[in-house]
């Protein structure tokens, strides 16, 4: 009996751990898909992994570049020295620059702070050089590389909040009616005043036509 319950145990700790080694293999084969979305690509013998610092990335939240740079798996450091990072919005096609900075405790990663302002694609272009290799490549979000910005609205609950550029847009258009109130009020204005002088020249006219009038009477 005990023979038969050894063998019974031995085949469930078989089937432990095998099924272990697939959950193992499971989660190897998922990570690289369920890490943040990122775009990876091989330039002149450097690995190049490009996105956003903060996935999902959202408009009007902070956020910022996320590059990690590798050659044959060993982490690149100083290209925060001779790298530049522009982002542009695509559909707007505005672009800014800012400054790359090394992550503490992270080599071979670097990082550069942003606040998008607009929901939409963006185009993430690194250039320079890394240890005097020429660089310039741009990382273009959408499928299969990094996330768009997303509006902050789809993951607000319980009411969702107006944002800055749409409070900014609600005051730039009241400011605008309160100007154009203020310049129909100065037309009205001169206006009135402009028939304040003519009456009076009519009156004065009319005062001496009377005068004139009673003259040649007398």
């Amino acid at each position: 009996m005990s023979i038969v319950a050894s063998s019974l145990r031995a085949v469930g700790a078989h089937r432990l751990l095998a099924a272990l080694g697939l959950a193992v293999m499971a989660l190897a084969a998922v990570a690289p898909t369920a890490a943040l979305a990122h775009e990876r690509r091989s330039v002149a013998g450097y690995d190049l992994v490009v996105g956003w610092f903060v996935e999902p990335a959202l408009e009007g939240e902070k956020n910022g570049l996320d590059l990690r740079i590798t050659k044959a798996g060993a982490n690149i450091e100083g290209a925060e020295k001779t790298l530049k990072f522009d982002v542009t919005h695509v559909q707007s096609k505005a672009t800014k620059s800012y400054p790359i900075r090394a992550v503490f405790g992270a080599p071979g990663r670097y990082t550069a702070d942003v606040i998008p302002t607009l929901t939409g694609q963006y185009k993430i272009r690194i250039y320079g050089d890394i240890q005097g290799t020429k660089i310039d490549e741009t990382f273009t979000s959408g499928p299969g590389t990094y996330g768009n910005i997303e509006p902050v609205k789809d993951l607000m609950f319980r009411v969702a909040a107006s944002q800055p550029r749409e409070i900014e847009g609600a005051v730039r258009g009241a400011s605008d009616d309160a100007a154009a109130a203020v310049a129909a009020a100065k037309s009205a204005r001169t206006f009135g005043i402009a028939g304040i002088a003519l009456g009076a020249l009519g009156l004065a006219a009319g005062a001496g036509a009377l005068v004139t009038a009673r003259g040649k009477r007398a």
